[in-house]
């Protein structure tokens, strides 16, 4: 079963591990005791040094457990070079943009080294990635707007689980918006309202899984991105949005955003708590939405979410501004809105 590297973050950090019973928690234990979690055998250096983990790959063993990646994601092994770790070099693992792993600046080890911690850091001389880690699992985003077949809407609807999942959600909540995005868009993170691109007024049509309106707001927010990034973002900015509160109204259900990101009330009370205070449509009566949460549910519950690739790297936040409307120098109105 493919391991969850989010599973690892969450149980490791802060925990200190010295496998070879030398030095404390040095940068070595942490990458032997991650192979161990991943089940594979420590790999083992050359004359002390982590660079050796890289550079005597071909021979090491290490490729037994590992391949070679050109780019990073959640999990995969970073290794640097002699220039690094006072001359032995430096391992830890990627994590959203940044490394994991022990003596790097952690809380002291007794005995030598630190704990795990997460750092920013130069880049690593390579990548290494598990060979039984989840991300094999990428989005399906045809370049023009369509809907999606149900074999597309599947595949993306466990990259946005995998992705939820590793935010915190649980598969009710995530699964409560599931429904909704399936009659929005049918999970296409490129589709317009109509399937008409950047429809005018912009405050006439909508994008995205959840047809932010106007669809200013998202295409915002994705900016330059490509579109295979489109599915891990618009998933981001519903995380982002969770948190602040965006575009959500309690309608008498007393539940705030942040509340139904960790409900466990039925996927179908969910789908409608969704539609009601965060979609909002003139026409509420639409039960399909809750039969679809409910689909979701039942497909998602057995699978061991996984990461999508390509998540991971800096969160783009909302921040907060206020817009207002002046008139012959007369402030008529003023919103608060996310960007």
């Amino acid at each position: 079963m493919a391991k969850n590297f989010e599973d690892f973050y969450r149980s490791h950090l802060g925990h200190g591990y010295d496998i070879d019973g030398s030095y404390g928690a040095q940068c070595w234990d942490g990458f032997a005791e991650y192979c161990l979690w991943l089940g594979y055998p420590p790999i083992h250096t050359t004359n002390m040094k982590a660079s050796s983990l890289w550079t005597h790959r071909q021979s090491n063993g290490i490729l037994n457990y590992f391949t070679e990646a050109s780019s990073p994601r959640n999990g995969d092994v970073c290794v640097w070079g002699d220039a690094h770790g006072g001359g032995y070099g430096h391992v830890a693992m990627y994590y959203n943009g940044k490394y994991f792993g022990q003596n790097q600046g952690g809380t002291a080890y007794p005995g030598g080294g630190a704990v795990f911690s997460l750092i920013s850091y130069v880049a690593p001389m390579g990548y290494l990635r598990p060979k039984n880690l989840g991300g094999s699992l990428s989005w399906i985003i045809p370049e023009t707007s369509r809907p999606l077949t149900m074999a597309e809407m599947q595949n993306n609807a466990k990259c946005i689980w995998g992705y939820m999942h590793s935010k915190g959600w649980t598969l009710e909540a995530t699964c409560g918006w599931l429904g909704n995005a399936h009659s929005e868009s049918t999970l296409n993170p490129n589709r317009w309202e109509g399937d008409i691109p950047f429809c005018q007024p912009v405050s006439s049509r909508g994008f995205g899984l959840v047809q932010w309106t106007p669809w200013s707001i998202i295409r915002d927010y994705l900016g330059s991105a490509p579109i295979k990034d489109y599915g891990n973002l618009e998933c981001q900015r519903i995380d982002e949005e969770s948190k602040v509160g965006f575009s959500w109204i309690d309608k008498g259900y007393g539940m705030s955003y942040q509340q139904f990101r960790t409900s466990t009330r039925s996927p179908e009370e969910l789908a409608l708590i969704f539609l009601i205070n965060y979609e909002r449509p003139a026409n509420t009566n639409q039960p399909d939405r809750q039969t679809q949460a409910r689909y979701w549910y039942n497909y998602l519950r057995d699978w061991d979410p996984e990461v999508p690739e390509g998540a991971g790297g800096e969160v783009k936040p909302l921040t907060q501004k206020l817009k207002m409307k002046i008139v012959n120098g007369i402030v008529l109105s003023v919103e608060r809105v996310f960007v």
